[in-house]
């Protein structure tokens, strides 16, 4: 799994105005992310956040009675999301370290909101996630849509994923939907919903294309 590191240190740089970055930018993934599940979960559920940050995302379940444990390699994120008292436990922790500190079948629900888009190769963690999840439990999560008007560096495409930079210099990676489904059905998860969001891109009239999904695991 190839995680950028310029992902991180630019979230870390920018913790303690994420949130207002993120409403800035339109980034309404945590809501579309809580409302695509809403009617599949239920209070006291353990569920996980795969990359909480700030706890954006975590808060809704919290709100909904769940009981949230959240991950991630900020420490910035992490204390501005332990401030917000909606996680039983949070870790530091790079995502880059599977297997993820956790046993097996332990959580209802996981999600990881805006997060994949910054990873490549998706399925080391996706398969995790299928060691960590119990029967029948939910994994929803956000990736950047394929833009399949525009022109990629053929160096960096592949059957799989390609790859840009941020105006940060961050990379960025959309995965191709037939690579998604093949590692869904590969690692026995159920696809649910799908939802295909915009967010601006700092400029007006300039977005970028994101889907959303739940899914169900089956094993």
């Amino acid at each position: 799994m190839k995680n950028d590191q310029g992902s991180l240190q630019s979230h870390a740089q920018s913790a303690n105005s994420y949130d207002e970055q993120a409403r800035e930018y339109g980034w309404y993934g945590p809501e579309i992310l809580f409302g695509m599940c809403f009617e599949y979960i239920s209070p006291d559920s353990k569920l996980l956040d795969i990359g909480i940050g700030t706890g954006l995302s975590s808060a809704l379940f919290a709100k909904a009675g769940l009981e949230i444990y959240g991950i991630d390699g900020s420490v910035e994120m992490l204390h501005i999301c332990k401030t917000k008292n909606i996680a039983k436990e949070l870790k530091q922790y790079n995502l880059n370290d599977l297997p993820l500190p956790y046993s097996n079948s332990l959580f209802q629900h996981i999600i990881s909101c805006g997060v994949f888009h910054f990873i490549g190769d998706l399925q080391p963690i996706f398969r995790d996630v299928s060691r960590i999840i119990k029967p029948g439990g939910l994994f929803s999560f956000t990736v950047k849509a394929e833009h399949y008007d525009r022109k990629t560096d053929s160096s960096k495409t592949n059957d799989m994923y390609y790859s840009e930079r941020s105006p940060e210099g961050v990379e960025v990676f959309t995965h191709r939907k037939q690579y998604l489904k093949y590692l869904l059905q590969l690692l026995h998860f159920e696809e649910l919903k799908e939802q295909l969001f915009l967010v601006q891109n700092g400029q007006e009239n300039n977005y970028s294309t994101f889907f959303a999904h739940v899914v169900k695991y089956k094993k």
